[in-house]
């Protein structure tokens, strides 16, 4: 697919907001000139975050899941004094969740509200972009482009106070002059593609008496617990907070997406059945005191074999490309004598089972690619990147070999330690992402160094903490699951 499909099909899913069908998308497509079979068609929508995925082989996009719909927040006392506010997660699961809160844009209804940095509390931002989840929660906040002074390697030698975040003024918003302590702001999404959501100011009831809105705002709560109370047992953790709540409001629109909603920071701060959750490395809101576990009702006929939808990373290009690289550098700079053969074994698990045939197929084509990249690859540029390159790649490895070994062995999944099993899954990923970033050329002249490093110094030691228990338990679980036959 070239550059052109690609934006078409881009374009389709951020802005139709129609309920559609596979037929429907492979002809949308077609009247726009991408052909496509029905095969590839088909996992296109399926692997897309973008998609949901309805009943009777219906789709629908998160653009017309969300546009139009209503959701609101509460400002604090500092973002009320400082006359300014920040969005963080607060407009989430409504907006693109590949678009960062600094890079939304807000509108009065009338005009365009242009944003500024703002000095605000650490505290104030940790708990604003707290539904992005462990381990999110500082990226999200430390690369907000309106801090200029901060490195995210610098919280190793302390959290600072105080940190500088895009924030819009109160003033511009409809009702936001007069806006005091209890007031809400209420928002919705105008432009799904564009990122517009459109906020005005929602007053408090000023007397004692309840009215009608407060008395809807608790059945919003209500209804709210009830929906991600079911969706634990139905789906599970799924894969962050963002696509819990997407899932949520989907499934419950006409209950949730009202003018008297509440938001999921206040909710979370009076329930007592659901908090946030360890899943491994990252958090979720789950079951309050209770970590997620890998396999639950969800899941729970799960094999082993299923890990293997997490490995299909091993075979990306990038990947491929990373210990190509690092064969040349060190045949280069080190004299390695390392056989193609070799590469082949470093590159893919032993546990993963290939026939002659398959492996023969495998070699002649990464010789090939080694012979390309021979004739363009720079050693003296790569100087830098090369031994963080290496050190990368050695946590790979190890990291697919265990994950390959619990794969092909046959067990089932719920018999192994359920939180060590989750941070295995997720180092995987996220080691994979940063052998993909490596390899962006694009990306090269920004690489962050000292985030990179300080990362990997933190999977690396997790690794070391979660391998042995999962060795160990991959041997006993084996060993009892032989049965001796008279």
């Amino acid at each position: 697919m070239n550059i052109d499909e690609t934006t078409v099909i881009h374009d389709f899913l951020l802005n139709y907001h129609e309920i559609f069908t596979l037929d429907d998308f492979i002809r949308l497509m077609k009247s726009d000139g991408v052909k496509l079979n029905r095969e590839y068609a088909r996992n296109i929508l399926d692997s897309s975050d973008m998609v949901f995925s309805l009943v009777n082989e219906e789709f629908i996009t998160r653009a017309g899941v969300f546009i139009g719909r209503w959701f609101s927040f509460k400002p604090s006392a500092e973002e009320i004094q400082k006359g300014h506010i920040i969005l963080g997660h607060r407009c989430i699961p409504f907006v693109n969740p590949d678009v960062a809160p600094d890079e939304l844009q807000v509108t009065n209804g009338k005009i365009l509200i242009n944003p500024k940095p703002v000095t605000f509390s650490m505290n104030l931002a940790l708990d604003t972009f707290a539904l992005f989840g462990e381990g999110y929660v500082l990226p999200f906040i430390f690369n907000d482009h309106s801090n200029k002074k901060l490195q995210l390697a610098s919280v190793q030698y302390g959290m600072p106070s105080e940190i500088d975040l895009t924030a819009w003024p109160l003033s511009k918003i409809t009702g936001g002059r007069t806006i005091k302590i209890g007031d809400r702001i209420l928002g919705r999404v105008v432009d799904w593609g564009t990122n517009l959501i459109e906020l005005t100011v929602l007053p408090a009831n000023s007397s004692n008496e309840l009215t009608t809105e407060d008395l809807e705002r608790e059945e919003w709560y209500a209804n709210f617990e009830k929906g991600l109370l079911n969706s634990f047992e139905t789906s599970g953790p799924v894969s962050s907070i963002e696509q819990q709540l997407a899932f949520l409001f989907l499934e419950n629109q006409q209950e949730l997406c009202t003018r008297s909603c509440g938001s999921a920071e206040e909710f979370l701060r009076h329930t007592k059945k659901i908090g946030f959750s360890p899943y491994g490395v990252e958090s979720r809101i789950w079951y309050a005191n209770t970590p997620v576990p890998y396999v639950g009702n969800w899941n729970k006929n799960t094999s082993a074999e299923s890990l293997f939808g997490n490995m299909t990373m091993i075979f990306s290009p990038q990947i491929i490309d990373s210990f190509i690289k690092n064969y040349l550098f060190e045949e280069r700079e080190r004299n390695s004598k390392k056989t193609v053969d070799a590469l082949v074994d470093e590159i893919f698990p032993p546990t993963l089972k290939m026939s002659a045939a398959e492996r023969k197929i495998v070699l002649l084509n990464i010789e090939k690619r080694r012979d390309i990249l021979n004739k363009v690859y720079n050693q003296f540029v790569d100087y830098k990147l090369a031994p963080v390159r290496q050190r990368v790649l050695d946590l790979f490895s190890q990291v697919s070999y265990l994950l390959c070994a619990i794969g092909c062995s046959g067990l089932s999944l719920k018999d192994f330690p359920q939180q060590e099993l989750v941070i295995l899954v997720q180092l995987f990923s996220h080691v994979a992402r940063i052998v993909e970033e490596i390899e962006t050329d694009y990306l090269r002249e920004v690489f962050p160094y000292d985030d990179v490093l300080l990362s990997l110094d933190g999977m690396e030691e997790t690794f070391d903490e979660i391998g042995d228990i999962l060795h160990n338990s991959l041997e006993a679980i084996t060993y009892d699951s032989i049965k001796i036959v008279h």
